[in-house]
């Protein structure tokens, strides 16, 4: 992969690199850092994988991300100061971040990796290295824990009036039919659905298009640029000898 395709495909993907990373750490001086570090490791592994490979991608972030916790955790936010949030990240994020923080590590993963980075199940599968069936699982237990904290005094039935929203809170849903759901919330189409489903779907249509903040993005930019400066220089001399 040459640098223009390496770029294009970096920058196309960098705001859902930044949010996985996010939902990760939970802080975002370690989250730019990891973020940095994967694109790095990316652009000198460049010729190992194509320009449409996100799983490999996802992999060295998710591997970089558990280095910095285990050795980070004194700047880790707790849920007694979960509102700072609001200080670096945009409110949706914020929202997502409190709907899953009594979340165990692995589901709040699965759940970003599902409904912000959208990777179909196969591949959260191969990032997280679990079976189809266990994510499978795990969606549908947190799908339905994310809506009891929206409406913690609602009834759910497991909306069998919608077959797809049905398939949605079993886990079974496909990308595809998730994106009709959203597309559907968005127009406000589904009448028969509780104003939790509602508001769940609307979180995830924002987040799912959300970009990272511009001061992020900026520095991102200003580093990706000296990590190839920094390249080349290191092989110009090999180019003369």
């Amino acid at each position: 992969m040459d640098k223009s395709h390496f770029n294009t495909f970096i920058f196309s993907s960098a705001d859902k690199i930044y949010y996985y990373v996010y939902c990760l750490l939970r802080n975002q001086e370690e989250t730019l850092e990891v973020v940095s570090l994967t694109i790095e490791e990316c652009w000198k592994e460049r010729k190992k994988f194509s320009h449409t490979d996100m799983i490999y991608v996802f992999k060295i972030a998710r591997k970089l991300a558990r280095l910095k916790a285990a050795t980070g955790c004194e700047k880790r936010i707790s849920p007694a100061s979960a509102n700072n949030l609001l200080a670096d990240t945009n409110p949706d994020l914020t929202r997502f971040c409190l709907l899953t923080q009594d979340l165990s590590p692995v589901q709040a993963e699965v759940m970003c990796l599902r409904s912000m980075v959208r990777l179909h199940m196969d591949d959260i599968s191969i990032v997280v290295d679990l079976g189809i069936n266990n994510v499978q699982s795990i969606l549908s237990e947190v799908r339905k824990a994310i809506r009891a904290r929206i409406d913690p005094n609602g009834i759910f039935s497991g909306s069998k009036s919608n077959e797809v929203l049905f398939k949605y809170y079993s886990g079974k849903s496909t990308v595809e039919e998730e994106e009709q759901l959203r597309l559907y919330f968005s127009r406000m189409d589904l009448s028969d659905v509780t104003g939790a489903d509602k508001e769940l779907f609307q979180l995830f249509l924002k987040i799912g298009n959300a970009a990272m903040p511009s001061n992020c993005s900026d520095q991102l930019l200003l580093e990706i640029k000296e990590i190839q400066k920094r390249n080349w220089r290191s092989s110009f001399p090999r180019i003369f000898k």
